[in-house]
């Protein structure tokens, strides 16, 4: 017996979308406990929130200044790789025209 598997049907967009923000709710309800924390009952930061923005700053400078450092060694990357793609065809040249030269010198004199 032939087996007629069941056709795919995909998802329209605002099943999506609907799945996309069902998701982002469920994000958001997760840091509405950590918004508590970081605030106190009159309104105003606790110590815990200080600290918690504090670290989050300098974790976010930290990351700046990787992405800075990761932007220059790519530039540099890209740098040494053209070196050495013009070191390469130099390289190939010299390669040839040693052969060449020798292919002149070990040719037998005619009298």
């Amino acid at each position: 017996m032939p087996h007629n598997p069941d056709t795919l049907t995909l998802p329209n967009e605002v099943e999506i979308l609907l799945k996309a923000l069902g998701t982002t709710d469920t994000k958001v309800d997760r840091l509405l406990p950590l918004l508590a924390l970081l605030q106190t009952e009159t309104g105003e930061r606790s110590e815990l929130g200080e600290a918690l923005l504090t670290a989050l700053r300098l974790i976010q400078s930290e990351l700046h200044a990787f992405q800075i450092l990761r932007q220059d060694l790519q530039t540099q990357i890209g740098t040494l790789t053209e070196e050495l793609k013009d070191l390469r065809s130099e390289t190939r040249k010299s390669a040839s025209m040693i052969r060449e030269i020798h292919a002149v010198l070990m040719m037998p004199l005619e009298a």
